[in-house]
């Protein structure tokens, strides 16, 4: 019994010295510092990853208009279809939508990492675009028609039958 009042008594000293609480503040407060800084990192990593694919997004984008204006260049025609316009007024809608979006985004990623504002790039107008008909179209097969009732087979005369009556 004694020994066990000693055990007891030894560990209530251990755990209420005022070291074993200095011990555990510290050690809180450090595991504090290491999981803000670690945060703080994973931040700054999304940032980064934000503003590179923005970057890659505008070098893609350039890539693209040089090489439809390379495309284009190329061709002798310069009619336009109206699916054309179509598809090209809506990809630029869906284009400014995107654009805005991001813009307060990224604005906000650049702070956070300490970058400064690109140089605006000047882009060709996207307007002024135009699109040429396909050369030729394939013919295209007629619907089918509707099921008919059906139409007995024609009747096959024999071998015998044509000899009697010739």
């Amino acid at each position: 019994m004694d020994k066990i009042k000693d055990q007891a008594n030894l560990v209530s000293q251990l755990v209420f010295s005022t070291e074993t609480g200095d011990i555990y503040k510290k050690a809180l407060t450090r595991t504090w510092d290491i999981l803000r800084e670690t945060g703080l990192l994973l931040w700054l990593v999304i940032c980064l990853t934000f503003v590179g694919g923005e970057w890659f997004y505008r070098k893609s984008v350039k890539l693209g208009r040089d090489t439809r204006a390379w495309y284009e260049g190329l061709k002798t025609k310069d009619t336009a279809t109206t699916n054309g316009q179509t598809m090209q007024s809506t990809g630029q809608a869906l284009l400014n939508s995107v654009q805005s979006s991001t813009a307060y985004l990224l604005t906000q990623a650049r702070k956070q990492l300490g970058l400064k504002e690109p140089e605006p790039t000047s882009t060709p107008p996207a307007t002024s675009v135009s699109y040429s008909a396909p050369a030729a179209k394939p013919p295209v097969a007629p619907p089918p028609s509707s099921p008919t009732a059906p139409v007995p087979p024609p009747e096959i005369a024999s071998v015998s039958d044509t000899d009697r009556s010739a």
